[in-house]
């Protein structure tokens, strides 16, 4: 069964945040987005709005492109 785009999204969102060291309390925090918004996005439970996924892109100092390549 193919795996469904929100839950590769949040799987590569949990990725790059802990590459970089950050937990969901401070990337939500740079995002400026709910700390439970952002696990829901992590866990696929929710499919993130666009203005969202530009937000933690931004956060992550990263084009949306980029944080999204490969998916």
């Amino acid at each position: 069964m193919a795996i469904s785009f929100p839950v590769r999204v949040g799987r590569r969102l949990s990725e790059l945040r802990e590459k970089r060291g950050l937990s969901q309390t401070q990337l939500a925090d740079m995002a400026e987005i709910g700390r439970a918004h952002l696990s829901q996005i992590e866990n696929g439970a929710v499919a993130a709005r666009i203005d969202t996924l530009y937000s933690i892109a931004a956060a992550l100092e990263l084009t949306l492109s980029e944080m999204l390549k490969g998916l």
